[in-house]
This record gives C-alpha cells, structure tokens and sequence, in this order.
C-alpha cells in the first residue's frame, strides 16, 4: 500500500497533461501575465507602451518559475510543470509534517486529493504554487519551536523570504501556524528571531514599494462561524455545484476512524488544525480584489486532520476504504479532463483561426463547462490568444497593481470602445458591439470569433 499511494502521487501529478488547457478559472489569465512579462522582458512586445513589469508584486515566484520554463517550452506547458512539481511537493511536505509530529502513516492518503479542491478549481495559480513552500515552512518552524538552532533559524528566513515573495496570504498564515507553536514551545529569544527579520523584510516591502491605485476595490466581509462547514467540502466541491465529489471529504474522515488510530498526544499536532479553523472564522473572505480569502485554505484541511492520527496495530484491510475512496476521486478528475479536452476543442479551431498580436475582448456569458463540471471553466479562456499569440484581451488581470505585469496608467482598465478591438472572443450569445460592423470569422461549436471590419 505504501507503494501504491507513491504511483497514486505521481500519477494524481499527471493529470495536467490531459487537456491542452486545464479548465482551471483564472489560468489563462496567469499564463497571459506570463507570456506578456517574457515579451516586455525582450523587449519584443507591441504593448510595451500599455503595460509595464511590476518587480514589486509578492507573486514573484511561482511566476517566476514559470518565466524561467517559458524560455524553454509554451507558455500552457511551462504552467503545467510549476502546478505539477506543487502539487508533490504539497503531497511530500504534509507526509514531511506528519513524520515530524508522529501522526499515522497511514492516513497519508488525505493530502493526496486536497490540491485539486476550490484553488484548483478557480486557478489561484500563485496560491497553489506556495502550498508546498508554505508545508516546509511549517515543518522548520515546529522543528525549531522544538529545538531552536542558528542553522534552523536561517533556513526559516530563506525559507519565509521565499513564501512572502510566493503569496502574502499565505505567507501570513503559514507564520500564524508557526507562531502558535512558539507559544506551546515556551520560545527563547533565539527561537522568535527569525520572525522578527521576516517582519523586518515585510515591513521594509510595505514601505519600499511604490503606490498603486486601483478601480477595482471591493468591500471586506467575513464568514464567521459559518464558515466553518466550508472546510468540509471545499477541499474537493461544494454541494450546490458538485453533488458528486463533495461527499468525498466527509466519508475520508469516516473511513480515517477504520484504521483504529488513536489520539495523536503530541501537543504540537493539534496546532495548524486549530490555527486553520481559526483563520477561516477570523480572517474576511473578500479583501480589496481578493477574493476565497478563507475557505481556499480549506486545502490545508485534510492534511492537517491527519496529524491528529497516532498509529495503532489494525488489519491491513482497512486502509483499502481510504485507497478506494482517493481512487474514485481521481478516476473522476480524469474522466473530466479527458471529457474537457474534447469538448474545448471548438475554442482550439477558434484560437487558430486568430491572427497573432491584436486586441481582442472576450464576451464569455456562458462560462459553464458540462464536461468538467464547473460553472466558471471558460471565464477566462479567450485569454489564451494572449499567453500563446502576443494578443491583448480585455477584462486583463493587469487592471490589478499588485500583479507581475500591470497598466502604467490605472485608467487604461476602463471599458474602450468596440472600435479598439480587431477581434471578439464570443461564447454564449451574440456581442453587445453594435457602433462597427463586424463579421464571422470562425465559428465552431458554443465559440465565435468576431473581427472587425468596419472601422
């Protein structure tokens, strides 16, 4: 068995290779970041005087690794190998943590379907890239709330450096966790001082990077207690969206009580379980123009459960539920993206059909994916016209200022006329363009491409 959940890893990591484009919300957005970051980089592209690099943004990383690839491979793969190395290195940082505080073995099993849960869904790609980071971090730190050395302290700076420049969310959380186990630890002063220089080197980004404005602010709210129930599906769906997948978290805990594990006594492993609860009560759910601030972490749910789980002698015949239940999940992941790939195919023939580096806008009012099972697969999906064909596609993530690449001027976002445009990216129903005229050039399938022939 111990063989089988390695091959299941490595396979489960596969899966992005199913599908030409992953039906991932907000990853065609990322990949269009990063193909316009290498373009302005060479100096090669038209949209130099649109958008500028924003070396100040705390997504560096993820990004940045995937700038790297895109030198070497397209745009859609290089994004493909940095979510395929974290999603194993999430699996081996929370096999790492469970090692660390003596939880079961056995119930390894729950980090390996957790990854592909809401983040996944809605393509948090600088979210998913710093989980594994955010794992090891969390390893260090409880190592050494433990046993504090200078060599421990230093790998925890480089290590928070990395995750602040990864994702702040996150790299706030991760610290929370860390911590609360000062806390159970009794810290000396040699245990907080790498805390103290990671909130030195945020405070001195904070007060270094230059000012952005933004149209796009939203209003802060907050889940409260009733976020609760979020982490019990979210890892994998909700109901309302997902009746299938969404009882998989739930009967994973049943099955988890089979092994006839005991109470795990380390003191250490009650602490990222509380810590989490904590921040989806606490922290809003929506924050200036980020949204899911809370229940995203529900990732972090399975895992952290897990640590709670001491070893006990029981037959091997139990784990066999857990295995059964990881497979299943994995099998429809599969299903879906095999069925994905068929059924996005009609926005293939239409992206050929495009000729390369125009502006184009997407009217995408039906986002729906029957195949993946998702109400949001094609919001974003025109933006691969940018990422694979030095385009520009309105609504773009560089209206944000906090991301890789943004607008020099913040009032570049707003809405331009029909006649800006050479091409529309139509799925659902006919453009609301109506000041030129403008022609099929392909159709296929739910998609329309439009061009502009009039002005």
């Amino acid at each position: 068995m111990r063989i089988a959940f390695w091959i299941t890893v490595l396979l489960a990591g596969g899966t992005v290779w199913l599908a030409p484009h992953l039906p991932l919300a907000d990853l065609a957005q990322h990949a269009a970041q990063v193909a316009l970051c290498h373009d302005l980089l060479l100096g090669t592209s038209r949209w130099q005087g649109l958008a500028e690099v924003n070396y100040f943004t705390p997504y560096w990383l993820g990004f940045g690794l995937a700038l790297l690839l895109s030198f070497l491979v397209p745009v859609s793969a290089a994004l493909k190998i940095v979510l395929m190395l974290s999603y194993w290195g999430f699996v081996a940082g929370s096999v790492l943590l469970r090692r660390r505080l003596d939880a079961d073995p056995r119930v390894d099993w729950l980090s390996v379907t957790p990854f592909f849960g809401l983040g996944w869904l809605y393509g948090f790609f600088p979210f998913l890239v710093a989980l594994p980071i955010a794992m090891a971090f969390i390893v260090l730190a409880q190592s050494h709330a433990h046993k504090p050395t200078l060599r421990r302290a230093f790998l925890l700076v480089v290590l928070g450096v990395l995750l602040f420049f990864s994702h702040g969310l996150v790299f706030v959380f991760a610290v929370a966790v860390a911590a609360a186990f000062l806390v159970i630890h009794r810290p000396s002063p040699a245990a907080v001082l790498p805390y103290l220089l990671l909130g030195l080197v945020s405070l001195a980004y904070f007060l270094l990077r230059p000012a952005a404005t933004t149209l796009l602010a939203t209003r802060a709210d907050w889940l409260g207690l009733g976020g609760l129930s979020y982490v019990a599906f979210f890892p994998m769906g909700s109901p309302a969206i997902d009746p299938l997948l969404a009882p998989l978290v739930p009967l994973l805990l049943a099955a988890s009580w089979l092994l006839g594990g005991r109470f795990n006594r380390n003191k250490a492993a009650v602490v990222p379980i509380a810590m989490l609860l904590l921040w989806i009560v606490l922290v809003p759910e929506t924050v200036m123009e980020t949204y899911f601030v809370g229940s995203r972490f529900a990732v972090f749910f399975l895992p952290f459960v897990a640590l709670l789980f001491a070893s006990a002698p029981a037959p091997g015949w139990r784990l066999l539920p857990i295995a059964l239940l990881t497979w299943w999940a994995l099998g429809v992941q599969v299903e879906r993206l095999l069925a994905f790939a068929a059924e996005s195919r009609a926005f293939e023939e239409v992206l050929a059909a495009a000729e390369p580096g125009h502006r184009a806008q997407q009217q995408v009012l039906d986002m729906t994916s029957r195949a993946a099972r998702t109400p949001m697969a094609y919001q974003n999906f025109a933006l691969w016209y940018q990422a694979e064909k030095a385009g520009f596609v309105d609504f773009n993530f560089a209206a944000y200022p906090t991301q890789v690449v943004r607008f020099r001027d913040p009032k570049a976002q707003t809405e331009l006329p029909a006649s800006a445009y050479r091409y529309v990216f139509v799925r659902g129903a006919a453009p609301q363009a109506v000041d030129c005229p403008w022609r099929p050039r392909k159709a296929s399938g739910p998609w329309t491409l439009l061009e502009n022939v009039g002005c």
